[in-house]
């Protein structure tokens, strides 16, 4: 490679064209020679920086041949691919070893990458891949890109954006289409407007629930089921109350001729069960009531005020 940029740099003052502006060439010379020596040095980023900036001020595809050759020590295969091919398209002139060189890159890295075919119904539209502008459509050739999922981008100001993701594996083709989309917005029929109905809802023709009267009532039916599990859990709760009082009541308790009488411990469980027992039976009596209101008032074109009020729920009232 340092000896292929010494040569380029000698080759570029003979091949360079009799119209090419002098002072564009003299850069590029200096940009090369820049690029060359940092190349030696092992600085390839800093070195692939001045060779792009020589092309840009004096196109010659030989420079190709050294983006090439950065770009591959860099890690970037599609770039390293792009550049060559330029340069074996452009560089006629160029040395048969340099072309070898280049061909045998291409050819070594191609086997990593895969390809894109891209079919675009929008002639014009500008296409890129991963956000990197590839051309416009129709593109007559394949894009090479490494393995993995691609986003493939299609826009054009008289059609709507394209995107389409692809999948591709190396040393295959992936083909993508990208089809034209209107930018025609369908137009909504006119509709009439409605003052504001702040709750007032029309009445079924029979003056009673309209028909489906079990639909739009999700909070009554949140109420009941809650009315429903709080009532299993206040029998659940009565059950192991009363088990417990029953065990008590033949071992140590009025069943019991001894009669050794129960600990405050035991009496303690229960009380506890108790109390959690009228507890749920309290919940359960407040989730019913709120059921009832609920299924009376959802759906109504009433309007409802804070109401105050009070439940006694079913209690277990038990004694030793």
């Amino acid at each position: 490679m340092c000896a292929t940029s010494l040569i380029l740099l000698a080759i570029l003052a003979q091949t360079s064209p009799l119209t090419a502006d002098p002072q564009a060439k003299a850069q590029a010379q200096t940009l090369l020679g820049q690029g060359t020596k940092l190349y030696e040095q092992g600085d390839v980023t800093d070195a692939l920086e001045k060779f792009q900036a020589a092309y840009a001020a004096y196109p010659s595809p030989k420079l190709m041949f050294n983006i090439g050759q950065c770009n591959r020590d860099l890690s970037r295969p599609v770039e390293a691919v792009e550049a060559f091919e330029k340069f074996l398209a452009g560089a006629a002139d160029a040395s048969p070893e340099m072309a070898t060189d280049a061909r045998k890159a291409v050819a070594q890295l191609q086997k990593k990458l895969g390809r894109i075919q891209i079919d675009c119904e929008t002639a014009g539209a500008a296409v890129s891949v991963d956000g990197k502008s590839v051309g416009l459509a129709p593109l007559p050739e394949l894009i090479w890109v490494t393995p993995g999922r691609h986003q493939v981008t299609a826009k054009h100001a008289s059609a709507a954006h394209g995107i389409e993701d692809v999948d591709v594996t190396a040393g295959s083709v992936s083909t993508v289409t990208m089809r034209r989309r209107s930018l025609e917005v369908p137009v909504a029929a006119p509709s009439t407007k409605v003052a504001p109905d702040f709750g007032v809802q029309a009445a079924s023709p029979s003056g009673g629930a309209s028909e489906g009267w079990w639909l739009g009532r999700k909070w009554t039916w949140m109420a009941a089921g809650s009315t429903v599990l709080l009532a299993a859990g206040a029998i659940t709760a009565g059950v192991l109350m009363q088990s417990k009082f029953d065990s008590l009541r033949s071992s140590c308790g009025a069943g019991n001729p001894a009669r050794p009488g129960c600990t405050q411990s035991q009496i303690d469980t229960v009380n506890s069960r108790q109390t959690a027992a009228n507890v749920l039976w309290g919940l359960t009596a407040a989730a019913a009531v709120t059921t009832g209101a609920l299924f009376y008032f959802e759906g109504r074109p009433v309007t409802v005020g804070p109401v105050a009020g009070g439940t006694t729920g079913v209690l277990a009232r038990m004694e030793f």
